[in-house]
């Protein structure tokens, strides 16, 4: 594997873990777990490293994605059983990882961080959000335990035990970033924002213990990537495929790009794997979800007790 992706924990993690994954989050929080890992001059580099880790993965080990699939669903927000559960669209590792130091350092709470795979495929808020809430969107959900956050302003809470949070951030903010080439929006800024709302939620709520999680994360094909597709090959892509999720139908390309390995079906859905783009004229979104990847499908699961020093 190319050097310096892990060093001897994440590699004995990856070898002597019950769970391959439990190894590959101790990988991505070497290259995430950095202070300036999603800043401006580091950001290309970060995700750069994140591909070129799930593509020495997926090669060194080929049950990688067949495992994660395996593992899909009963989502611990499901069994929430007190406090406040805060789901916040398309938070990822990469933002668990900063969250879970900044959080603890300078507030004083108890905060620690696992991760879970996503409910299911595909990595899309909507089919997410039927799982979870019954519901076509976040937005439509109706209990008397739930709270949906459209923008940074928190309304009043529930108050229930449990209670539900589903925020737009930082997933809003995200979809809007990095579109071609005409956003100046910095990820680090709707990092800010987004730990600014939930910072927000924990002081409004009248609870002390919090598990904040996503309903999925998103790859960025910001810079330059080790994902090399024939001319053949990415035709396929951009002729079947306008995000990184389709519905099956019968095509001589999908049985290619099956057989390559660039797709999976999972249901009545094709799914892109890992970190494979393809180009089109114009503006292409660098940021996106919807697909088979570990950043898209390896939620963050943050638990926080501020009774550590009595904020609440």
């Amino acid at each position: 594997m190319t050097d310096g992706l892990y060093g001897q924990s994440e590699f004995d993690a990856l070898l002597t873990e019950e769970n391959v994954f439990d190894g590959v989050f101790e990988c991505l929080r070497r290259i995430w777990g950095t202070e300036d890992a999603l800043g401006e001059r580091k950001l290309g580099g970060s995700e750069y490293r994140t591909r070129l880790l799930e593509r020495e993965l997926a090669k060194l080990y080929p049950p990688l994605y067949d495992e994660l699939a395996e593992q899909m669903g009963d989502h611990p927000i499901t069994s929430l059983e007190d406090g406040c559960g805060v789901i916040m669209d398309a938070l990822s590792l990469r933002e668990g990882f900063r969250l879970e130091q900044e959080l603890a350092n300078e507030h004083g709470w108890d905060v620690s961080l696992t991760w879970a795979p996503i409910e299911r495929l595909p990595s899309e808020t909507q089919f997410i959000c039927r799982e979870w809430f019954d519901a076509q969107s976040p937005s439509v959900v109706n209990r008397d335990d739930y709270r949906y956050i459209g923008d940074l302003d928190v309304p009043q809470l529930p108050g229930t035990s449990p209670e539900y949070v589903w925020t737009r951030h930082p997933d809003k903010r995200l979809e809007a970033a990095l579109e071609g080439n005409y956003s100046t929006e910095e990820v680090e800024d709707i990092y800010e924002d987004a730990k600014g709302l939930l910072e927000d939620i924990v002081h409004e709520s009248v609870h002390t213990e919090f598990f904040v999680t996503s309903d999925h994360g998103y790859v960025n094909h910001l810079g330059t990537s080790p994902y090399t597709l024939s001319d053949e090959l990415e035709e396929s892509l951009k002729g079947k495929f306008s995000s990184r999720f389709t519905e099956v139908s019968n095509s001589q390309a999908f049985q290619l790009l099956e057989h390559a390995n660039i797709i999976q079906r999972v249901g009545d859905h094709y799914v892109v794997r890992g970190h494979h783009k393809w180009t089109k004229r114009g503006a292409t979104k660098k940021i996106m979800h919807g697909g088979f990847s570990l950043p898209e499908c390896m939620t963050p699961v943050l638990r926080i007790n501020t009774n550590a020093t009595g904020d609440n």
